[in-house]
C-alpha cells in the first residue's frame, strides 16, 4: 500500500498558512473598519460640534435682539420669554441635522432689564441619532456702546489744511478746559483723537495740524494718512513732523444711524431773530419733563444782548424747520446760544448751520447740547454746517451725512465737545478739544459685546448650571 502521510502534511501544511493568513488579513480588515469607524465618529463629532457653536450663538444673536429691542423701548422685548426679576430664559428648539440628529439651544439673561450691564449664557445641545449628546456653552458680557468715543470722526474724508490746527482733550467731569487741577496738573491732555473710515488712500490729510492723541484710518495700511513735513500725531512735546505709529489705528470702522426727530407734540413760535430766553413763561412740559418747539429758524446777529439762553435746569428741544438747503441756524456779531446751568438743549435740524460769533457756551459741558442732523444717508443735495471766526461751539455734533468744516477759531473760538459728520475740514488755527467724559454717553445707544467665552470646563460650568438646566 502506498504511503500518503507526507502529501497528506504538505497540504495540511498549506491550509495552515493559509489560515494564517487569512486569520491575518481579518485582523487587518477589523482593524481598518474599527479605525474608520472611529474616524467617521470623530469627524461627525466635530461636525456636530461646529454646529453646537454655531447653534449657541444663534441663541446669543436671539438674546441680544431682545435686549437691544428694550433699549428702544419695544414691549414686546420679551415676548415668549419667562420673567423673573432682574432675568430671562428660553429654551430655543426644533432645530434638525442630518441622520435625525435634533439641537436645542437655552439661553439665560442675567440683568435683562438693564439696570446692570447684562450677562448672557447660551448653552447648545444637538443630540446625535446614535452618540452621545454634544453640547457648547458660551458666555458673553454687554456694555453700551458710545457714539462718541472718539473726538472728530469722518465717514469718508477728514482733512487738515495750514499748520495751526490742534487737537487735544480734557475732561468736563473736571472742570473747564486746561483748568488747573492741583499739583502742577491741568485739565488738558494728548489723549484727543480724530478718524476717518474711508479706505480711499489719503482720505485723511493732516497737512502740519498736530494730533496730540490718537488717529484712525480706515485703510489696512497707512496709505489712508498723509502727513505733511511739520505734522504731528502723538504726545504733548513731540517734535514737527514726527508720527507716533503706536497711536495710528488702521483698519477702523464706523457704523452711524440716520437720526428722526422726536415727535412729541410741542410749541410752535416762529423764528428766533432776538434776545429769547426758553422755556417761554406759561409754556407746559411734556410727560418726559422737556419742553419742544417748533422753530422756523434762528438767526442772531449784533450784540451781546441778542441771545438765545436756555433757562437753569430746563430740557429743551428744538426741532427746526426751515428747509434743507437753506440756512436755519446762524450767529454774527456777539450773539450766542447760552445753555446756562443745569439746562440742556437738543436740536433736529436737516439745514444748513453758520455759527460765528459769540457761538454756542454750555455752563455744564458739551453733553448738555446736541446739535442733530436729521439727513438721511443718500438724500440729494448737501448740508453745511460751519464754526468759524471767534465761534465757540460746546457741543456734540451729530451729523453723519453732513459735511462739517472748522475754520479759523480767533483769539476765543474753538469746540469742545465731539464731532461725527460725513466730511470734515478744519482749516486755519482752528482748535479741537475733545470731551473725555462722552465716551460715557450711552443713554439710548444699543448694547455690544464686551467679552466672549467658551465655558469649557466643569468649574466654568458649574457657576451656570442651575440656570441653563430648565
Amino acid at each position: 500500500m502506498k504511503n500518503n502521510f507526507p502529501a497528506d502534511r504538505q497540504r495540511g501544511s498549506v491550509l495552515l498558512v493559509a489560515l494564517i493568513f487569512s486569520l491575518v488579513i481579518a485582523i487587518s480588515l477589523a482593524s481598518y473598519i474599527s479605525l474608520g469607524r472611529t474616524n467617521m465618529t470623530l469627524s461627525n463629532r466635530a461636525f456636530y460640534a461646529n454646529a453646537a457653536i454655531n447653534l449657541a450663538e444663534t441663541g446669543l444673536e436671539q438674546a441680544m435682539w431682545s435686549i437691544n429691542k428694550a433699549v428702544d423701548g419695544d414691549a414686546s422685548a420679551w415676548t415668549d420669554w419667562t420673567v423673573s426679576g432682574n432675568n430671562a430664559w428660553r429654551n430655543f428648539s426644533g432645530f434638525n441635522y442630518d441622520a435625525n440628529s435634533t439641537g436645542n439651544v437655552r439661553v439665560y439673561v442675567q440683568n435683562h432689564t438693564l439696570g446692570l450691564s447684562p450677562v448672557i449664557i447660551a448653552r447648545s445641545s444637538i443630540m446625535p441619532f446614535n452618540s452621545s449628546a454634544v453640547e457648547k456653552w458660551i458666555m458673553v458680557r454687554l456694555s453700551k456702546r458710545s457714539h462718541f468715543a472718539n473726538g472728530l470722526v469722518a465717514k469718508n474724508n477728514l482733512t487738515f489744511s495750514g499748520g495751526n490746527a490742534t487737537v487735544d482733550s480734557y475732561d468736563s467731569r473736571l472742570g473747564a478746559y486746561d483748568a488747573a487741577l492741583g499739583g502742577g496738573l491741568f485739565n488738558k491732555y494728548d489723549r484727543g483723537s480724530a478718524g476717518s473710515s474711508s479706505i480711499t488712500v489719503s482720505s485723511f490729510s493732516l497737512s502740519n495740524s498736530k494730533i496730540f492723541g490718537f488717529a484712525a484710518i480706515g485703510t489696512s495700511d497707512y496709505s489712508g494718512l498723509s502727513v505733511g513735513p511739520n505734522g504731528v500725531v502723538g504726545t504733548f512735546g513731540a517734535a514737527a513732523g514726527s508720527i507716533d505709529t503706536t497711536r495710528v489705528t488702521t483698519d477702523f470702522t464706523t457704523n452711524f444711524p440716520n437720526v428722526t426727530a422726536p415727535t412729541t407734540v410741542g410749541y410752535t413760535i416762529g423764528s428766533i431773530n432776538g434776545a429769547t430766553t426758553l422755556p417761554l413763561g406759561g409754556d407746559i412740559s411734556a410727560a418726559d419733563g422737556k419742553f419742544y418747539y417748533n422753530v422756523s429758524g434762528i438767526s442772531l446777529s449784533g450784540g451781546a444782548a441778542k441771545k438765545l439762553d436756555i433757562a437753569p435746569a430746563a430740557d429743551v428741544v428744538i426741532r427746526i424747520t426751515a428747509a434743507a438747503g437753506s440756512v436755519g441756524v446762524k450767529l454774527t456779531g456777539n450773539a450766542s446760544i447760552n445753555v446756562l446751568a443745569g439746562a440742556t438743549l437738543d436740536m433736529y435740524l436737516d439745514c444748513d448751520v453758520s455759527i460765528a460769533g459769540g457761538g454756542v457756551a454750555n455752563s455744564n459741558g458739551p453733553d448738555s447740547f446736541y446739535l442733530r442732523s436729521t439727513r438721511a444717508a443718500g438724500s440729494a443735495g448737501s448740508q453745511d454746517i460751519k464754526i468759524s471766526g471767534n465761534g465757540q461751539l460746546s457741543a456734540v455734533v451729530y451729523a453723519p451725512n453732513s459735511d462739517v468744516t472748522m475754520n479759523g477759531g480767533g483769539s476765543s473760538g474753538g469746540i469742545y465737545g465731539s464731532v461725527i459728520s460725513d466730511n470734515i475740514t478744519v482749516t486755519g488755527g482752528s482748535e479741537f478739544h475733545y470731551d473725555e467724559a462722552l465716551s460715557a454717553a450711552t443713554s439710548g445707544n444699543p448694547f455690544g459685546i464686551a467679552s466672549w467665552n467658551e465655558l469649557t470646563s466643569s468649574t466654568q460650568r458649574s457657576t451656570w448650571e442651575t440656570f441653563v438646566s430648565f
